[in-house]
């Protein structure tokens, strides 16, 4: 008697309920994005009407019982959107999220203000999301993206040639500012910024995949944009911007101490699009 053949729509659909059981929510639009990948798919049209091949099957399971173990869909699809370019991922360097592309937004902004040949640093560059889609916005621009993790500068680096960058984005190895004896017109970054009492609390996506070391912000979450806030006027030229991601309910202790900071002239938090507070921008004198 020959082996019953399952539909594609049922597999989805089995599929999608062991994901809400495992408490993931959009469980049958992650369930379709699975098999999707699954069935070499991913991004084009997807049929589910007919068969499943045992192969496909066995690869979509395979990546069901993962993603039931929260692994995050970007480390198994080995790579993410960001803005309107894509990223390699990999794991042990941090997936960007939608509020830095609110970051990136804000500092593209700034870049098409400057006169020729902009000169940028992305620190803790990660992925390199933020240096490339610097890059990509002026052709002029010239890009340091620094990071401290191997894993991280390898990662950031692929992606850089991917997208054709690497004669104007230089992947750099350095310790915040260690690294780095030149001057700026802009600085972003993503720092660490999670208070290390509140790191157990993290969705387990997060918490469980993601590098401690681009999470942990110390014992109040501050420990990096202190280090960044207090050394980056001294690689800005007069008028160069910051700007940082911060965690919600941090404007404030960040203006205070960036108060104290000299250098800066005017210091402000701005909120994301979810009305929180999301981002500190300094200008230097």
């Amino acid at each position: 008697m020959a082996p019953k053949t399952e539909l594609a729509r049922d597999v989805v659909t089995q599929g999608a309920e062991a994901l809400a059981a495992a408490g993931i929510s959009s469980s049958l639009r992650e369930s379709r994005r699975l098999f999707a990948l699954a069935a070499g798919s991913a991004g084009g049209v997807l049929d589910l009407t007919g068969p499943v091949p045992s192969a496909i099957r066995r690869r979509y399971w395979v990546l069901v019982g993962a993603r039931r173990r929260r692994v995050p869909v970007p480390l198994l699809e080995g790579e993410t959107g960001f803005l309107d370019f894509d990223l390699r991922t990999r794991p042990g360097v941090f997936v960007p999220r939608p509020e830095t592309e609110e970051l990136a937004d804000r500092a593209r902004s700034v870049l098409s203000s400057l006169p020729p040949q902009p000169r940028v640093l992305d620190l803790g560059t990660g992925t390199g999301a933020l240096a490339i889609a610097l890059a990509r916005q002026r052709a002029d621009a010239s890009v340091v993206a620094v990071d401290v993790s191997p894993r991280a500068l390898s990662c950031a680096r692929r992606n850089v040639r991917l997208h054709g960058l690497q004669d104007r984005v230089e992947v750099r190895r350095s310790d915040w500012f260690a690294n780095v004896p030149e001057t700026f017109h802009v600085i972003v970054g993503n720092p660490p910024y999670v208070r290390r009492g509140d790191l157990r609390a993290l969705e387990p996506e997060v918490g469980r995949y993601e590098p401690l070391r681009a999470l942990d912000g110390g014992w109040d979450g501050l420990a990096a944009i202190r280090e960044i806030v207090a050394s980056a006027p001294a690689h800005l030229f007069s008028g160069g911007t910051l700007l940082l991601e911060i965690g919600a309910g941090q404007g404030a202790t960040v203006l205070e101490f960036a108060g104290q900071v000299p250098g800066w002239v005017e210091t402000s938090v701005e909120r994301d699009w979810s009305n929180r507070e999301r981002f500190f921008r300094g200008r230097c004198g």
